[in-house]
């Protein structure tokens, strides 16, 4: 047998992968150096992870924004952000809009369902988020049940709490005369029970029990929520009967019970949440919030306009002294009281002399949204802004004319200078395909989008919980906060977009609709379109005027 056949294959071939092994290793260092993968990213291919080089450019070193972050100090009191429950809306799609992820909004549904259900929420009730001093995390809940009855939550890191809270009201009043009968109104109090409230006023056991029977199938009367009030009417005569009673299930509804042949019905009866159409403008001086709700706008609106109008105007930095604004919107009632601000109807923006419409419109099936006055529909594939106003307009000192400073660079994107901590989110619906440190740009995030594009976030501080490789995430999401890490001598966010394979100016991106109305649908949103910007010029509506039901 020769030298050659002597030889043992399987020791060439450990060698030959050896070599290989080496080869790749040594490849990997010498070429794919650009990027330090996390090792919880794993591999990702070489296109998901093109990044530009990052050269820090002569006199952009962010010393005099500096100095003006400390205008931009956190409080260290939490940050409290109110809305109305709108028609229509969900507690789901409110802490959405609010960069809520869908995990976490998912997980305050499920923990706080024994307590109180909050796919019941209604309209015209207020919700409080409550967000850390940073506002970078959810930490409280708060929500509006009935005028007396409020729902608590806390969240700290995983563990969520709920509890009710029943607001004190006046003691129970004496009796009043009405004519044939005595009237006697009380509230509910924490350990009431209706035998208790009713023996209190004169009523004997049996027509107690009666009362019990005779409505069980309308209303089971034998749990009565503290801070409810409930009214009683009895006879004059001796043993006193009961007449009449009504009791608050809720704001919007109460149990009506009339004594009639010897028995007693009952009905539920239900007070109309009531909408009336009331008409602001201004013009900016400041910035759109300070100029707003200077003017005595509710900050409510304001966020509302540029949730509208955030496909369209870039709120950070396109907003000019002498923008102007024109807003129709709705108010809630219940009788003669205020119940909370509801939906933007109808808005106008002015901006460096671009005018921008927005009509609401609902077609009672599966079309809901904002849509110029041709019908096209506001929203679009890409937000204006990487950064989420909504979150942090109340955090900034508006002494002059831009909520937060920006310094735009003629390279592969643009920066926006903001305090540590700024909530920012996601551009468009897409996947992230990215999420760790690359050179320069330190803790950054990339995400894939329909159409071939790619959105890069860089100097990050830190991320949301749940964020990975992988993750899809919706427009407006959180995706990081904004940070220093990497090459920078002050906070801000390196935003850059890559289509096709090529950077491209952020601020120049052309806007892509979805389809726009058409055919009986869209003669219907003009029919509609014509009345709302009417009122929206209507100045007489800087007063209330009650809103059609029609409408």
């Amino acid at each position: 047998m020769s030298a050659v056949q002597n030889t043992n294959p399987w020791k060439w071939s450990s060698v030959i992968l050896a070599i290989l092994l080496i080869s790749c290793i040594g490849w990997y260092f010498l070429k794919g150096n650009e990027f330090k993968i996390s090792e919880k990213i794993g591999i990702v291919s070489r296109e998901d992870v093109i990044m530009p080089e990052h050269v820090t450019e002569a006199n952009q070193d962010y010393a005099d924004f500096v100095v003006r972050q400390e205008e931009f100090k956190a409080s260290k009191d939490p940050i409290r952000k109110s809305s109305t429950v709108n028609k229509g809306d969900s507690f789901y799609q409110i802490l959405l809009q609010n960069s809520i992820s869908h995990t976490q909004a998912y997980e305050i549904l499920k923990e706080v369902k024994g307590v109180f259900d909050l796919s019941r929420v209604m309209p015209g009730h207020e919700i409080v988020l409550v967000f850390s001093p940073d506002n970078q995390d959810l930490v409280g809940v708060e929500y509006e049940i009935s005028s007396h009855d409020r729902l608590f939550i806390s969240i700290e890191d995983d563990k969520i709490q709920a509890h009710r809270q029943q607001a004190e009201k006046a003691a129970r009043s004496g009796f009043k005369d009405e004519g044939l009968f005595r009237r006697a109104d009380c509230v509910v109090m924490p350990g009431d029970n209706l035998f208790d409230l009713l023996r209190s006023c004169g009523i004997s056991s049996d027509q107690i029990d009666l009362v019990v029977k005779s409505v069980k199938a309308v209303y089971n009367l034998s749990g009565l929520a503290a801070g409810n009030a409930l009214s009683v009417w009895i006879t004059r005569d001796k043993p006193a009967r009961l007449s009449r009673m009504v009791y608050e299930i809720d704001d919007l509804n109460s149990l009506v019970i009339e004594s009639a042949d010897g028995a007693f019905r009952a009905h539920k009866q239900t007070q109309e949440l009531v909408a009336r159409y009331e008409r602001a403008e201004g013009t900016i001086t400041t910035s759109l919030y300070e100029s707003a709700v200077q003017s005595g706008l509710s900050p409510e609106i304001v966020m509302g306009l540029t949730d509208i109008f955030a496909w369209d105007i870039n709120f950070f930095t396109d907003i000019r002294e002498g923008d102007t604004y024109t807003v129709l919107y709705e108010k809630y009632y219940v009788g003669n009281a205020f119940k909370g601000y509801g939906r933007v109807m109808a808005a106008r923006f002015v901006n460096q002399g671009d005018e921008h419409v927005a009509v609401y419109y609902n077609n009672g099936k599966n079309i809901e949204g904002y849509f110029d006055d041709n019908g096209k529909p506001i929203r679009k594939l890409f937000l204006k802004a990487p950064l989420n106003y909504r979150r942090i307009s109340s955090q900034f000192s508006y002494k002059r004319m831009h909520p937060i400073f920006h310094v735009m660079r003629p390279h592969l994107g643009v920066d926006y200078a903001a305090p540590t901590g700024t909530p920012v989110v996601a551009l468009g619906q897409g996947r992230v395909v990215f999420k760790g440190w690359s050179k320069g740009f330190g803790k950054y995030v990339q995400v894939r989008h329909p159409g071939n594009y790619v959105t890069y976030y860089g100097h990050l501080k830190g991320y949301p919980k749940g964020l990975s490789r992988g993750t899809s995430v919706d427009q407006g999401e959180i995706i990081g906060f904004v940070g220093m890490t990497g090459h920078a001598t002050g906070p801000h966010l390196d935003f850059r977009v890559r289509h096709g394979g090529k950077f491209v100016n952020p601020l120049t991106l052309k806007p892509v609709n979805g389809p726009p109305l058409r055919g009986r649908i869209l003669a219907h949103f003009k029919e509609l379109s014509v009345k709302r910007l009417a009122m929206l010029d209507d100045t007489s509506l800087n007063y209330t005027t009650k809103l059609s039901r029609k409408d």
